[in-house]
């Protein structure tokens, strides 16, 4: 019994065959064409038959014309080889029964017609098998046969059966190529999503279940980056080899594009099955990979959902491993997760606030905080940095650690950061008009993985400086250390070319990366910043403290300030202090501020002056400043 898929509602008669099967569409199809053409040739006699009044014909063409229709039903209902052989045999007969003995012997050329049908829509040999039936069935029945019209018949049916012999093999080689990847030989997606559906539906019938496994690569982009596509090829060869060595006869594997492959189950007793499966691909894909003489190391995580409950939607099922793929990933390397619905309600959210982000970029929903930094030595406020804050039409203030890791996945960081560069240059300068006190004020930004990736950052930056007017010397960019120590070589020349525009670059969180003092030595960097996990530590662990008073003798020893975050008690305050720490920041001095809570602050130039009050519990936001209170209520 062919698949036929179920419609709704009163159907008209079509071309189109009721069948999920795309080359047995295109033979019905065909073959529909062909079947009508026969009976409109019959209906055109019959109607010559009654205008000649030869009406001892309109029984048998009206038998054939109702044979003919029911040929053409069958075929619309799936049933294309069926009705094939039906309409050949029905050719035949009618050939036999209704062509007299002499215009037979002379004019059986018109047997070609059903060597066309079964060499071209069922076999290509299906043709020689017409000819040599119809033949014998001549020659058997005591027939006269014409030599010429014999010969020329088996002539035609030969190159009838070259023809479709070729064009069968054409079909079948295209037909491969469209439905399976040029590189690893797995099935496309397209193929992937056909099989898909029929399992579901066969998991209907069945109540077996069936599950989808989404992966993709760790660390195939460096590979393709550094070693370069040939190598990436290759890999990816292994890759799909390895995948499919875990699987199970009647399992199915697929490559959708890029890094990422699919893996089809089908029929899993349990989600435990699933799971030990998924298990098998990690640690396969997570042993080395020798190519070009270099052993590379990749793995993967796989996402996991399972047909229950996806009502026969292939599409919906691949989209909920999907989920479950980014939700492996997100807990760390060579995890696997099973989709669960709290995944698909927390995408949701993720593409609303990411388009909520796009329009917040663009709309002005953005805001900058402003964190003073203080001279140790002085108590003066001798820098500003910037920090953003998304003002939520609904949801109010959005503070960054919910939408920066979004904007950094999506590539919006980019131009979130120019934004905030743009901004920042904007007012810091608006700052030194106005207050004459402001004028050698450092305003630090920091800038991203992605910012740092782009090849004209200098470039931009360049042209913001000159647009804003802000003398380079007041801005400072702050970089991570694990950016930086990623690839030593291109920070280096980056860090070089910004520091020509006469910028301040800073290390950001200081001590969590892996650069190397030799690194360090070749940043042309004016501060090291110190995380505060360490500032946190300092009078209560010993290798904290230790640690922090390392990176400011490192800072000195190389002619860079020490700069200390996350300041929240006088004892931190003082023990920085002894240590020579240069600047420090955070909440034992402000909360970050608005825009004009912080042009207020600057306007009256104030000085910070130790409280010998405070105790070492964190400070609330507010500070004395040479007998004045600054605080910002909105923070």
């Amino acid at each position: 019994m062919p698949e036929t898929r179920a419609r709704q509602g009163s159907h008209a008669m079509t071309l189109e065959v009721n069948v999920q099967d795309q080359d047995v569409r295109r033979r019905g199809r065909i073959l529909a064409v062909v079947i009508l053409a026969i009976a409109a040739t019959a209906t055109v006699l019959s109607i010559a038959n009654l205008l000649r009044g030869q009406y001892e014909y309109n029984v048998s063409n009206a038998v054939f014309l109702a044979l003919l229709a029911g040929l053409f039903v069958v075929n619309w209902l799936g049933y294309m080889r069926v009705a094939c052989v039906l309409t050949v045999g029905l050719i035949v007969a009618a050939s036999m029964i209704f062509l007299n003995e002499d215009t037979l012997a002379n004019a059986f050329i018109v047997m070609c017609i059903p060597v066309f049908i079964a060499s071209f829509l069922l076999i290509p040999w299906g043709g020689i098998l017409v000819c040599v039936v119809v033949i014998g069935v001549l020659v058997l029945g005591g027939f006269a046969i014409n030599l010429l019209s014999l010969f020329t018949f088996a002539a035609v049916t030969m190159i009838v059966y070259l023809l479709a012999r070729s064009l069968d093999h054409a079909y079948l080689q295209n037909n491969h190529r469209a439905l399976h990847d040029a590189l690893t030989g797995l099935p496309n997606r397209t193929l992937f999503l056909d099989r898909l559906q029929k399992a579901l539906d066969h998991s209907h019938r069945d109540r077996e279940l069936r599950a989808v496994l989404f992966m993709d690569l760790d660390h195939f982009k460096v590979v393709n980056d550094s070693l370069g596509h040939e190598a990436g090829d290759k890999l990816l060869i292994t890759v799909a080899r390895r995948l499919q060595a875990c699987l199970r006869p009647g399992d199915s594997a697929a490559r959708l594009g890029g890094d990422e492959f699919t893996v089809l189950l089908d029929g899993v007793a349990d989600v435990g099955d699933t799971i030990r499966v998924a298990g098998r691909i990690i640690e396969a894909l997570g042993a080395p990979i020798e190519i070009g003489g270099r052993q590379i190391f990749v793995g993967t995580s796989v996402g996991i959902s399972l047909s229950e409950g996806v009502d026969r939607e292939p599409n919906l099922l691949l989209r909920n491993a999907d989920v479950a793929l980014y939700k492996a990933k997100k807990k760390g390397k060579a995890r696997c997760e099973v989709f669960n619905p709290d995944m698909h309600d927390e995408a949701l959210r993720r593409l609303e606030l990411e388009n909520d982000l796009r329009y917040a970029i663009e709309g002005r929903q953005l805001r900058i905080y402003y964190q003073p930094k203080v001279l140790l030595s002085s108590g003066r406020i001798v820098g500003m940095e910037a920090l953003v804050r998304w003002e939520h039409p609904e949801r109010g203030l959005i503070l960054p650690g919910e939408f920066i890791p979004l904007a950094e996945e999506t590539g919006l960081i980019v131009p979130l950061g120019l934004w905030m560069l743009r901004e920042t240059c904007r007012q810091a300068r608006e700052w030194q008009i106005r207050h004459p006190a402001a004028s050698s004020l450092v305003t630090s930004v920091n800038l991203s993985v992605k910012q740092f990736q782009e090849p004209t950052l200098a470039q931009k930056l360049a042209e913001i400086l000159r647009e804003t007017g802000l003398d380079p010397h007041c801005l400072q960019l702050e970089i991570t250390e694990s950016v930086v120590a990623d690839d030593v070589r291109y920070a280096v020349g980056l860090l070089l070319e910004l520091k020509e525009l006469g910028v301040q670059l800073a290390i950001d969180d200081f001590g969590t990366g892996y650069s190397s003092l030799a690194s360090l030595r070749q940043f042309p960097l004016d501060d090291l910043k110190i995380d505060k996990m360490f500032v946190d530590g300092l009078g209560k662990s010993p290798e904290d403290t230790a640690i922090v008073q390392l990176v400011i003798d490192l800072a000195h020893a190389v002619s860079m300030r020490a700069v200390a975050e996350g300041v929240r008690t006088l004892e931190q305050l003082r023990q920085l202090q002894n240590m020579g720490c240069d600047q420090a920041q955070r909440y034992y001095f402000f909360e970050p501020l608005g825009g004009e809570a912080a042009e207020s602050l600057l306007a009256d130039s104030p000085r910070w002056l130790v409280d010998h009050r405070t105790t070492e519990q964190p400070r609330g936001p507010g500070v004395l400043f040479e007998g004045r209170r600054y605080f910002d209520s909105k923070s």
